[in-house]
């Protein structure tokens, strides 16, 4: 005999499944192993025939008879009565089809299908698929029945995509959305009401490792049906991160868990009492155990297991800047104002820390002229430590009411780390904001991993999952960050990958090639290291670094840092966001510094006050992302671009960093926009006094962005550079002199400065040549561009007003230069040319005349050939 059986009390999911595993095994019979919920007790009165007929009542089976179970929507011994003496038993077969996780309980099946979705269904909805099995219409409305009811509409929060897919699939095969309605949407009872009215007035929350729990209790002299549904629309009413509701029935108590965390998994909560489920939703029955001892149990439980939200490893500063002891008072206020901090360690050279120097204290000290002394005279000696797994309560009291304006973290007598007043306060307030009501889904932290994915190619997607499983190999922390972040949240296509490394960024590096079989360039100076994929995909990888400036403008100092200091030295805060990729947190958004306002507001705004002091080329970049997202610098910004130009900053620039900022801003869709605010903020007179843009420059602007507009919809793939195009564009009405200047001073190389003076010579040289009669020969058109490079040809085609000139350049452009005559060398070889210059003016002759139309096919270019070949003396 073949059964199939499921959970004592079964609900809708677990007929839905009983069903489906009919269409799997069809000699088997329908047998609930118990009571079933009661709106599925209701729906099986009035189902058809054609439903029922196959449910036998457990008073008719003959246990020891089967020898083969099939067991649906659960796996746990204790939950399939009478069907559990068959476990074991030789000869019996035992096939589970289950979504719950492990437990303690579960049998061991002869063969298995579990997967962890939101609703057994779903599993049996994909089985059915891969075997070609279409169940009809009733079938499938009851199979919707099922995945509606144990996903809550698709509302719970263990709903998993497959659900989701699987509904889809049962809808095409005919389910009744409308009978499915009907039957799941159902008015409470007065028991159901009076339940629920004791569940919200004895409902409290406390607090327990930064989680909001929730707990609820209710009493009822018999058994109430549906108590988890009850439970369901309670939560709506709360804010809490786990709800526990108990309801002693009778003789039982039961238990209804419900999570939203990590923190708090209701699957091993509800083990504890017997029970089980998902760590997001699970349920206990309890038997002889007061329901105020269970209470009692389940909220010791709960602050006994749960894991704080976040810890002190979470919320530190890392690595540690510190000094030594012997440090004095002026060094340490050097490196105080170097890492932009207000307090750092001290310690031994073993690394034992020792006390806190503070910036009041030497700030004070070097008043009074101590700035020689030793630091461990005047440092902060009483000091507490903390673990790094300790809980934000034990750090904000010691922070707080212990008066620590900072608190180092400590593992192995080592400090691993730092927790600053403000790091304290920025936890806080997205504490305070939740409890207020607010809509604080915090700025610093979310997850966009579905942006990722929408966002990415799928290889690319899956190179950043295998980076982020490598980095936490080697015990790193990486990150996404730069423009590629910035771009994918304003929905714009870019893949440039630049990964920051909390750790050895060249380590890391070295691996990620490795695996990838790529190659990898270091740059140990700076930290970083570029890897070259075979298919030519590019990955950045940095070490996260703090850089600081000896003077204005020159070149950064570059040091080991952490995520945050090297988000902080970047030029604007529409930079300074990060996607973790670390497994644990993939897909985590980090914004430390507003870039999300910035870009809703959009606003180009600088991150410190000497922004442009110590990179003046920033400047620059401001406005090309100004221009290029249509956003507006802010006021403090704005202000600070002013000052910059007026101190004359902008002279300090070294010239290969205002080469590579024209050449972007020159590179960009419409540079005109660019260069007006330059020249509006002062900034080309700052570079260079010569360096103008004046109406008849924007008209010359105008027409290159014309021409380079229609060359690219030829869509050749020609390589060319329009930033070259522009700038002799911006300095063709200049003197050879003067460019020279201007171009030195923006720090072109020797080559493009010949460059720009050869093109401006060789266009006025070509559009005069044009200009004259023999210009509407196309031989003469092809022989005139035949040297030109392709950035001198299209200033040509802008500069020159003549509709006629316009139409020969497009001609070549189009047509006339990838025209290739049918006679190759070896053919006139074969007839007596020999090789040399003579070969040469001969195949140059030929092609002209077929380009005037003078020699039309193979034959004729033969007889020319000939004649030529009887004329020469060769």
């Amino acid at each position: 005999m073949e059964v199939i059986t499921s959970h004592i009390q079964a609900d809708f999911d677990a007929f839905a499944s009983m069903v489906a595993a009919k269409k799997l095994h069809p000699e088997a019979v329908l047998v609930f192993p118990g009571a079933q919920e009661k709106n599925l007790r209701e729906y099986l009165l009035q189902a058809s025939p054609a439903v029922t007929s196959a449910i036998v009542k457990m008073k008719n089976v003959r246990v020891d008879e089967v020898d083969r179970l099939i067991i649906v929507d659960t796996r746990q011994l204790s939950r399939i009565g009478e069907f559990s003496r068959l476990i074991g038993r030789q000869g019996v077969e035992v096939i589970i089809y289950d979504h719950h996780p492990v437990s303690a309980d579960d049998i061991k099946g002869t063969r298995e299908t579990s997967r962890e979705y939101g609703s057994n269904m779903a599993i049996m909805v994909e089985i059915l698929k891969e075997r070609g099995i279409v169940p009809n219409a009733e079938e499938a409305t009851i199979m919707a029945m099922g995945i509606f009811e144990d996903t809550g509409s698709l509302q719970f929060p263990s709903t998993r995509p497959e659900d989701c897919i699987a509904l889809a699939e049962i809808i095409r095969w005919g389910a009744d959305l409308r009978m499915v309605s009907q039957t799941l949407s159902r008015e409470l009872s007065p028991e159901q009401v009076d339940i629920l009215d004791q569940l919200i007035k004895n409902a409290y929350i406390f607090h327990v490792g930064g989680i909001d729990v929730l707990f609820t209790r209710s009493e009822s002299s018999s058994y109430v049906e549906d108590f988890a549904m009850l439970v369901h629309k309670m939560r709506g009413m709360f804010e809490a991160d786990s709800m526990f509701a108990l309801a002693r029935m009778g003789e039982r108590i039961y238990l209804v868990a419900r999570s939203t965390v990590p923190q708090i998994n209701a699957s091993d909560v509800a083990s504890r009492f017997g029970g089980g489920g998902h760590a997001s939703a699970a349920a206990a029955s309890i038997k002889d155990m007061s329901l105020d001892k269970v209470e009692s149990t389940l909220v010791n439980l709960i602050k006994k297991e749960t894991k704080p939200r976040l810890i002190a490893r979470d919320i530190m500063t890392f690595p540690v800047i510190a000094l030594h002891m012997d440090a004095t008072i002026d060094e340490a206020s050097e490196t105080l104002n170097r890492y932009n901090i207000n307090a750092a360690i001290v310690q031994t050279k073993d690394e034992r820390v020792v006390g806190i120097v503070t910036r009041q204290v030497v700030t004070r000290a070097q008043g009074h002229g101590l700035g020689p002394a030793r630091i461990t005279d005047y440092m902060i000696r009483d000091l507490t430590f903390i673990r790094p797994d300790a809980p934000v309560w034990e750090i904000r009291t010691l922070i707080i009411d212990g008066n620590q304006r900072m608190l180092p973290v400590v593992e192995d007598h080592r400090a691993i780390g730092v927790i600053t007043r403000t790091d304290l306060m920025r936890i806080m307030h997205e504490k305070m904001a939740r409890e207020e009501g607010l809509d604080y889904r915090s700025t610093q932290k979310k997850n966009v991993q579905a942006l990722l994915e929408e966002r990415l190619p799928r290889h690319v997607y899956a190179m950043l999952q295998q980076a982020g499983a490598l980095a936490l190999s080697m015990g790193s922390n990486i990150y996404l960050v730069g423009g590629i972040v910035r771009d994918m949240l304003l929905r714009i296509d870019n893949l440039d990958i630049d990964l920051v490394v909390e750790g050895d960024g060249i380590a890391f590096a070295r691996a990620l090639a490795q695996e990838f079989q790529a190659r990898c360039a270091i740059h140990e100076k700076y930290k970083t290291a570029v890897i070259s994929l075979p298919d030519g995909t590019r990955i950045d990888v940095a070490t996260a670094r703090l850089e600081y400036y000896n003077h204005p403008g020159g070149y950064p100092i570059v040091e080991q840092s952490t995520l945050k200091l090297d988000l902080y030295r970047r030029d604007f805060t529409i930079n300074t966001m990060a996607i973790s990729l670390s497994r644990h947190r993939f897909g985590e958004l980090i914004d430390f510094f507003g870039a999300q306002r910035d870009i809703k507001e959009k606003r180009i705004r600088v991150l410190h006050a000497l922004s442009f002091v110590e990179d003046p080329s920033r400047i620059m970049r401001a406005v090309r992302f100004e221009q290029r997202y249509g956003f507006s610098l802010g006021k403090q910004t704005l202000s600070l671009v002013h000052a910059a130009v007026k101190s004359g900053l902008l002279g300090n620039i070294p010239g290969r960093r205002l080469s590579y900022e024209i050449r972007q801003i020159l590179s960009e869709d419409d540079p005109l926009l660019g260069l007006d605010r330059l020249r509006e903020l002062g900034v080309l007179a700052a570079i260079h006094p010569d360096l103008i843009f004046n109406a008849a420059i924007r008209d010359n602007f105008a027409r290159v962005r014309q021409t380079i507009s229609w060359f690219n919809l030829l869509y050749t793939h020609e390589t060319y550079r329009s930033w070259l195009v522009y700038l002799i564009a911006m300095v063709d009405h200049m003197k050879p002199k003067k460019i020279i200047a201007i171009c030195s001073r923006l720090g072109l190389t020797d080559e493009n400065i010949r460059n720009i003076l050869t093109a401006k010579a060789k266009v006025g040289e070509i559009l005069k040549e044009l200009s004259g009669g023999a210009g509407n020969s196309p031989a003469f058109v092809v022989n005139t561009f035949e040297k030109a490079r392709i950035e001198e040809i299209l200033f040509a085609m802008s500069k020159t007003k003549s509709a006629q000139a316009k139409e020969m350049i497009s001609s070549y452009i189009t047509t006339w230069r990838s025209y290739k005559p049918p006679v190759t060398g070896k053919d006139l070889m074969s007839i007596g040319f020999r090789k040399g210059r003579q070969l040469g003016e001969a195949l140059r002759l030929i092609r002209d005349k077929g380009l005037n139309g003078e020699i039309k096919d193979f034959s004729e270019a033969m007889a020319f050939a000939g004649k030529l070949h009887e004329e020469s003396d060769s």
